[in-house]
């Protein structure tokens, strides 16, 4: 039962469905925005598909437990299937050169020369290397460690897959959304309620906004400073150019731009003049605040949802502050405000009552713009980890490729005044190669026979 389990796990069909789970896998990841809210794959892909992705943590597919499950099957596939070929290669190191049939050598060539026998196996010894085995049997290895180069291969494959899970349990990917003038070390990872807490901040400088003729964004780019102490590190993040420090890599990702409305409120008959945004809200001295919750533009119109609570009345209401003409060129004259309630869910008002409040609100302008950076934080602590596991693997496919072990035999038969020289070698992959190294061994000892 457990031999049944071992060779199931190092079986190689297994190491190729898994092969091609970790291919889909990536495809997915590649093909599907990665790190966006929930909201932006039911738009995008519906309904059904927006929650599948969302579901099957397609959203992060690199993080995900199939992704990460996956990764370790194949590590341990990969172990199982090196250790159960290693005894069969240590046999191939072994193996014993006198073992061969001297009359059935592998890719056998023959030839004779007339040469003394003491000469020709002093050259043989002396100046080709050989090493003698019995009387007219010698023997030649290259590349006997080459037999292993195979495992640095697969040894360095162990190595990437740990340190893509190393990256992927320990590693994170997250968003900072910083305004313009003020700084932040909090990053919020995907599918992780806690946020992390970085030991240094993110300063927003200046953000950029450069758009085609047609207003459509060309390229946004955020003028930031990394304060780490009293260290300081000024650095420009733009799309596809990010920035790294501590090994916390910062993206391009996202912005939006927060308007900030001039207001003129005029609240039991005393006039406040100030500017608001969803920031932050207005507030008097006997406890009235106004908010922001929603704003929007249509035809020429904006309009601002403000959220109107009196805190030691308890009570509350909403309003609809309006500015603009509809696009109409006979402009009718618009309401300040629009009231929610009644039987038509909204209706034109000057004011609106909130406990013992009376409120007339104006929205006379945009005063301004406050811009909000979106910077993807990723951390991946594997990545010097899978470095290492494909400088591995180039050192053993060259060994592969270029050191393949073979063995060579020479066998002396004496006959009369000529010697009989049997030339054979044994290479698994490289057939063709190995007869053109005996013909060149040929040639070294016919050429040392003609100079005798």
């Amino acid at each position: 039962m457990r031999n049944s389990i071992l060779n199931m796990l190092g079986s190689g069909r297994l190491a190729i469905a898994l092969f091609f789970i970790l291919a889909i896998l990536s495809i997915f990841g590649t093909l599907i925005p990665q790190g966006q809210p929930i909201d932006f794959y039911l738009m995008k892909y519906g309904q059904s598909l927006g929650k599948l992705i969302h579901f099957f943590q397609l959203d992060d597919a690199y993080h995900s437990p199939w992704y990460i499950a996956t990764l370790f099957l194949f590590m341990l596939n990969l172990t199982i299937c090196s250790l159960n070929r290693l005894p069969f290669t240590i046999k191939l190191y072994k193996r014993n050169p006198a073992e061969v049939k001297v009359e059935a050598l592998p890719n056998k060539m023959q030839f004779q020369i007339s040469n003394p026998l003491e000469k020709i196996t002093s050259f043989i010894e002396n100046e080709l290397k050989f090493t003698k085995i019995k009387d007219g049997l010698y023997y030649k290895k290259e590349n006997s460690l080459a037999h292993f180069s195979v495992y640095v291969v697969h040894f360095s494959l162990i190595i990437i897959i740990i340190g893509a899970l190393v990256g992927a349990i320990l590693g994170y990917r997250g968003n900072m959304s910083i305004l313009e003038g003020e700084e932040s070390n909090v990053v919020q990872p995907l599918r992780k309620k806690e946020p992390i807490q970085l030991d240094f901040k993110v300063r927003l400088n200046k953000f950029i906004l450069e758009t085609y003729p047609n207003g459509m964004p060309k390229e946004y780019i955020s003028n930031v400073t990394i304060i780490d102490g009293n260290k300081t590190l000024d650095a420009i993040i733009k799309v596809n150019a990010p920035i790294k420090y501590k090994d916390v890599t910062f993206y391009q990702a996202s912005y939006d731009v927060i308007p900030v409305f001039a207001f003129k409120f005029k609240i039991n008959n005393k006039v406040y003049e100030t500017n608001l945004s969803k920031l932050e809200p207005f507030t008097t001295e006997d406890g009235l605040s106004i908010a922001i919750t929603d704003y929007g533009q249509a035809h020429g119109l904006i309009f601002v949802k403000l959220w109107i609570l009196d805190e030691k009345e308890e009570e509350e209401r909403q309003v609809l502050a309006l500015m603009g003409s509809l696009g109409m060129q006979n402009a009718l004259e618009l309401p300040n405000m629009l009231c929610f309630g009644g039987t038509q869910g909204m209706f034109p008002c000057n004011t609106v009552e909130v406990g013992k409040h009376v409120i007339e609100a104006k929205l006379k302008d945009v005063a301004s713009e406050i811009y909000v950076t979106g910077l993807q934080a990723k951390k991946d602590p594997g990545v010097v980890i899978v470095y290492v596991g494909f400088i591995l693997m180039m050192l053993g496919l060259f060994f592969v490729y270029y050191f393949e072990p073979r063995i060579y035999w020479i066998y002396l038969t004496p006959k009369e005044d000529l010697v009989e020289i049997s030339l054979g070698a044994y290479a698994k992959r490289d057939r063709a190669g190995i007869k053109i190294k005996l013909q060149e061994l040929e040639e070294k000892i016919k050429e040392k026979a003609q100079r005798e």
